[in-house]
């Protein structure tokens, strides 16, 4: 079985994302997890993704990775308007997600790892060993792919190892969630996103707008999922308090997106796609209105640019609740635990 890498910057549906592959894969098949600024700093992150490993009882490594985008400037923010003050000057700054996700992105319920154990490795130098020792490994990105440039910019006669890469980010329909036509982890650090979608690394991307209408999860769900009555699944719907107020608010309803866990489960079963299209991908990195923007060549005018899947919709799969394909013998599902 292929071994898996992890980067992500653990806000409350990353870590809902981690959780999602400690109870579907065997502990052995996960290299590692790392860590990028992204919705929340660095340093947050990480402590995140101990808790994580902690609550799941695992002891898969943790490293730290990039604390700013390539040629960008990362700024902490904690309310809405603040957010889209910056987000609308279409200046040279990246934020972080802390007013959708907690000032400690897991909600703000007072969560704290009990240890602090993490890799003296960096990232790049995780990366740098893995693909030295490793026959080929998968990743699935979860934030801003700066750490992922950075592999790439490194690795050049090595990233044939690399037999798949499942990405979050983006959208295929030009549908934004920080300005009219940007995903956030894509607006964080465009100039990372384009660089990796155009390594030719073989690429899988999914992207915001899957999430709204195959992983929202409405009140029912809620109700649904605390029913369920496990750590796992208390964990999932308290660390969305923060999010679940934003959506109040924006949209009148109790209810939260779930897209990094939809990543994930496409990963474990590529089955759940429905619908998607084999492109190249280029986002735009100018400052302006379109910044971070997914530009896809439908009318394949650049036919020897490197083409990525990019999943348009998936059949729903809110719970994966059923072992994954990647590892029949096991189930481990939050809802079984």
């Amino acid at each position: 079985m292929t071994k898996l890498i992890i980067d992500a910057d653990t806000g409350s549906d990353d870590a809902v994302a981690i959780l999602m592959a400690y109870q579907n894969l065997p502990e052995k098949n996960i290299l590692g997890v790392t860590l990028v600024s992204g919705n929340v700093p660095l340093e947050q992150g990480i402590l995140n993704t101990i808790f994580v490993n902690e609550l799941c009882d695992v002891s898969v490594p943790i490293y730290r990775g990039a604390s700013k985008p390539l040629e960008r400037e990362y700024v902490e923010v904690y309310k809405t308007d603040e957010a889209n003050k910056i987000a609308l000057s279409y200046e040279n700054y990246s934020t972080s997600a802390q007013h959708v996700h907690g000032v400690d992105g897991l909600g703000d319920i007072g969560i704290k790892p009990e240890g602090n154990k993490i890799e003296e490795e960096t990232a790049q130098e995780f990366y740098s060993r893995v693909l030295e020792d490793e026959n080929e490994i998968e990743i699935v990105t979860l934030g801003p792919l700066t750490n992922i440039a950075e592999l790439v910019r490194k690795n050049q006669d090595k990233l044939s190892k690399i037999k798949h890469c499942y990405i979050m980010g983006g959208s295929s329909n030009a549908l934004g969630n920080v300005t009219k036509f940007a995903e956030y982890n894509f607006w964080v650090d465009p100039e990372a996103a384009d660089i990796v979608l155009n390594s030719g690394i073989p690429i899988t991307v999914i992207g915001w707008d899957p999430s709204l209408y195959d992983a929202m999860i409405d009140s029912d769900k809620i109700k649904e999922i605390d029913s369920i009555g496990t750590k796992y699944s208390s964990f999932t719907n308290d660390i969305q308090v923060v999010l679940r107020e934003m959506m109040k608010d924006i949209f009148g309803t109790d209810s939260y997106d779930l897209p990094d866990p939809l990543a994930m489960a496409v990963y474990l079963d590529n089955n759940i796609i429905s619908q998607s299209v084999e492109v190249n991908v280029r986002v735009d990195t100018r400052d302006g209105m379109t910044r971070g923007g997914c530009i896809l060549d439908f009318l394949n005018l650049e036919p020897e640019a490197p083409k990525v899947k990019v999943v348009q919709r998936c059949h729903g799969c809110l719970l994966y609740t059923s072992p994954s394909p990647r590892d029949a013998t096991l189930s481990r599902m939050p809802s079984s635990a």
